[in-house]
């Protein structure tokens, strides 16, 4: 298990809400240099396909500073966007002020792995480079495959390593160099973007993950490959049997 700080007694899951709650005023700003701005598109991507099966009550998990949440505001339609860092919360509160009066989110403090909804309540469920920091990946995917109802949608927007061998090279050069750099540059913290770094290349993306998604309830699993394979977009159907 890859964790922030490799030597520490606390679990991963504490070291992840520590580490967020503590990057959380620059987060955005470091995203947005390290996607090259690619993330606004990803994010619109998923939003679309969400809005494919007209879903009208969505959970977003790990919603962070709550971007692919506003992203999928829409009239008429109900987003609780749940994440354990009360900081980032904060921060996508206040982004959500300028959203229309009728576009609400709840946004809700809350344990991926644990969480405190219904079975069977959601339309669709989303998450935005949240599952790798999963302490048990497959506890969190079927807790969400829980409160979906049967047929309801899962959208995993996840970082992947590209196939090609130049973009393997750019690839390095970005997740080696650039990140740890502009975290400590600019988040005075570059061991939480190298921990973002290597928990991104250890990631079991692909076919891997399409398994595990199969393996916790899901079917009919499509995987978008985005941005030269830096990104994977993953979508599938909670099972109807389950």
């Amino acid at each position: 298990m890859i964790k922030p700080h490799s030597k520490s007694t606390k679990s991963k899951k504490e070291q992840i809400q520590s580490m967020f709650n503590i990057i959380a005023p620059t987060y955005d700003t470091i995203n947005k240099y390290m996607t090259l701005n690619s993330d606004k598109k990803w994010r619109r991507k998923v939003s679309k396909i969400v809005y494919e099966k007209n879903a009208k009550n969505i959970l977003d998990v790990a919603t962070g500073t709550g971007d692919i949440a506003i992203e999928m505001a829409r009239d008429n339609v109900k987003i609780i966007a749940i994440d354990n860092a009360n900081e980032m919360l904060e921060i996508a509160k206040e982004k959500s002020k300028y959203l229309k009066t009728d576009r609400i989110i709840d946004f809700k403090l809350d344990d991926a792995e644990d969480l405190k909804f219904e079975d069977n309540m959601f339309d669709a469920v989303t998450v935005g480079f949240g599952v790798r920091n999963f302490e048990n990946l497959e506890k969190g995917l079927l807790e969400m495959n829980r409160v979906l109802k049967p047929g309801g949608q899962v959208v995993i927007l996840e970082t992947a390593v590209p196939q090609t061998l130049l973009s393997k090279i750019g690839y390095f050069l970005h997740t080696n160099i650039l990140i740890p750099f502009l975290g400590l540059i600019i988040a005075k913290n570059s061991n939480a973007y190298k921990y973002l770094s290597k928990s991104a290349k250890n990631f079991p993306h692909g076919n891997k993950f399409k398994k595990i998604l199969h393996d916790t309830g899901f079917e009919d699993i499509e995987i978008r490959s985005e941005t030269f394979g830096v990104v994977n977009i993953y979508s599938g159907l909670k099972q109807i049997n389950n």
